[in-house]
């Protein structure tokens, strides 16, 4: 356990096996070590716990390279530490009726020098931000059990440790970064200031995160997005910068687990009988258009309908930035960089049965879902617009407005009021008629399902079956 200037290297692991340990206490507790033969111990308790010939040295001059299941550390020889890492906690403090949040930062020489180590984690396969991620994650896990504790460490790795406070917190949704600022948007506090925090230094390692992914953020490409996986949360991350805003700016969505059906059914999202309707156009092979303003669920709605879609059904995921899902099916996911409308052309040659875009802004982006359209694919697609009316608009003014025909389309409404974010309005094609007794027996499906589901992967298999028996029931009637 860990006492003064000494420390064993599964002295975390020990503690963060308690559950009346929380991060800050856990942090709290560790003491100040000396780290000049921590190295060795660490990698005793690797060894210890591991097969041996899953481990390799490569002895250099230089240093060393520890080769360990798919991943690699790195060493120089002198072990020397290229900085101080902090990891910070957090408090709400309401004054005036504003709300800040204060970060108060944990410096520990001992937690600074294990994240100097996974800085030094690098991907045996691919180089990527999602291997470099999974890579340094991997290795923290052979000696820490504690996922929030993996996480901030891990993010701590990437020059972000001061965000984890915020990353990790369920009830944050928004971080926005200005020129001299950062706000969060809190689920229950509404909009906070933070404080204590060094704006720009956090800024410029978003902007290294995105050149690893392959975004390159300059005056000639002035915005950009990428997402990152961190446990079962993925963040959307958006970055702009001059001529588009003053100096550099950058927003980071924070995306909670996927909502199934019956989640969004149960926060009133969305209404049973439309739940059901949707479901039955759906598996009819109906295009779904879902249209609402920013942070209105647009996203949340898209993922648990694509739970709803058939499991053998091939789908391809186009997006700039990954928030689909990763469901037992064959499909294939498409980064785009170059444009929506190259990679949805180049995938009419892969025969997928539906295709999933992202968000359509621009008129390229309506393009491509034109050309997917006319291929006889069903499509999936989300889009800012607060009404028909307006989607109209910018249809004509892309001059589009003959070549889209939303009467073919089921076309969903989202709205946000307060931190409610529900369906406002469904519309569905003049052709969808069903009668219903179909509708009732998809509803008592759903609603049949067991809500302790661990996972929405085995959600969506439970789904699937219960819809594909409705479905046999009724061919055979």
């Amino acid at each position: 356990m860990a006492i003064e200037n000494k420390i064993d290297p599964d002295a975390i692991e020990t503690l963060s096996t308690c559950e009346s340990v929380d991060i800050k206490q856990l942090l709290d507790i560790v003491r100040k070590s000396n780290h000049r033969d921590f190295i060795n111990r660490l990698l005793n308790l690797l060894i210890k716990n591991r097969d041996r010939s899953s481990i390799r040295i490569e002895s250099f001059k230089e240093g060393s390279i520890i080769v360990m299941d798919g991943l690699s550390l790195v060493i120089d020889n002198n072990q020397s530490m290229n900085g101080i890492f902090t990891i910070s906690s957090s408090e709400f403090i309401i004054k005036d009726g504003n709300c800040l949040f204060e970060l108060h930062k944990i410096n520990n020489e001992y937690l600074s020098y294990l994240i100097d180590l996974t800085r030094r984690i690098v991907p045996g396969n691919d180089y990527s931000l999602s291997s470099l991620l999974s890579s340094r994650e991997k290795f923290l896990s052979m000696f820490i059990n504690d996922e929030l504790l993996r996480a901030a460490l891990l993010l701590a790795s990437f020059g972000l440790g001061d965000l984890a406070p915020i990353i990790l917190n369920q009830d944050i949704e928004d971080i926005f970064i200005t020129q001299d600022s950062m706000y969060i948007n809190h689920s229950k506090y509404g909009t906070c200031r933070v404080i204590n925090i060094d704006t720009q230094a956090i800024v410029r390692q978003f902007l290294k995160m995105a050149n690893i992914s392959g975004v390159k953020v300059s005056v000639d490409n002035p915005s950009g997005k990428f997402s990152i996986t961190l446990g079962n949360k993925k963040l959307r991350i958006s970055v702009d910068r001059w001529p588009l805003v003053e100096g550099i700016s950058v927003h980071v969505r924070l995306h909670k687990k996927p909502f199934t059906i019956n989640e969004l059914i149960n926060e009133g999202s969305i209404n049973i009988i439309e739940a059901g309707k949707l479901t039955i156009a759906l598996r009819n092979g109906y295009s779904v258009l879902i249209m609402g303003p920013p942070s209105s669920g647009k996203t949340t709605l898209l993922n648990a309908l694509d739970m709803v879609l058939p499991l053998n059904v091939r789908r391809i995921y186009i997006d700039e930035t990954d928030e689909s899902l990763e469901l037992p099916t064959p499909s294939v996911k498409v980064k785009s960089i170059i444009g929506k409308t190259e990679e949805v052309l180049k995938s009419l040659h892969r025969g997928y049965g539906i295709l999933i875009i992202g968000e359509l802004r621009e008129r390229e982006h309506f393009e491509a879902l034109i050309h997917g359209i006319n291929a006889g694919l069903q499509v999936l697609a989300t889009t800012h617009a607060d009404s028909i009316e307006s989607l109209t608009n910018r249809l004509r003014v892309f001059s589009l407005i003959d070549l889209i025909d939303l009467n073919k389309f089921v076309l969903i409404i989202m709205e946000k009021i307060g931190t409610m974010r529900r369906v406002k309005a469904v519309i569905f094609p003049p052709s969808f008629d069903p009668d219903k007794q179909e509708i009732n027996a998809i509803i008592n499906g759903i609603m049949k399902l067991n809500h302790d589901i661990d996972n929405y992967v085995n959600y969506s298999i439970q789904l699937n079956n219960t819809l594909n028996n409705i479905g046999d029931y009724n061919e055979s009637q």
